[in-house]
């Protein structure tokens, strides 16, 4: 074999190689992305959860889910009541993992429900004080 022969086998090694490497690097990329996107999932419905244990509504609590996302991000969030005290959220979102490929994710988080706190009680006024009197008034 000569020096010319072993240039050109080596040339085609690496003519096949690269487009493996380019669709391993793109695969990686989606990976990555998907993994980011089901973090903010996971996010948004932990948010999501805390601000309905705490007392909020399940109108409170789908906004503190959607503010954990980046703007414009498009998801859907459910609030459960599964069993008396706790409170589920779930968040479904949407990642492209290739042009005109989608990729459905969902995320939940589960939440003890705070007690409410006991109404205060009034403070108790203190008794009335008589008013001073003066001493009486010399002739």
């Amino acid at each position: 074999m000569t020096a010319s022969d072993e240039r050109g086998a080596v040339t085609l090694e690496l003519a096949a190689a690269i487009p493996l490497l380019a669709a391993f690097t793109v695969t990686l990329v989606g990976v990555v992305a998907l993994a980011g996107s089901q973090l903010l999932a996971q996010g948004a419905a932990r948010e999501g959860a805390r601000q309905a244990a705490i007392g909020g509504s399940g109108r409170t609590a789908v906004a503190a889910a959607r503010a954990a996302l980046p703007p414009g991000r498009q998801a859907a969030v459910r609030v459960l009541r599964p069993a008396p005290g706790l409170v589920r959220v779930e968040v479904r979102l949407w990642a492209r993992l290739f042009p005109g490929g989608r990729v459905e994710l969902t995320a939940a988080a589960v939440a003890a429900v705070e007690p409410a706190p006991e109404p205060a009680a009034e403070p108790a006024t203190p008794p009335a004080r008589p008013a001073p009197t003066s001493p009486p008034a010399s002739p």
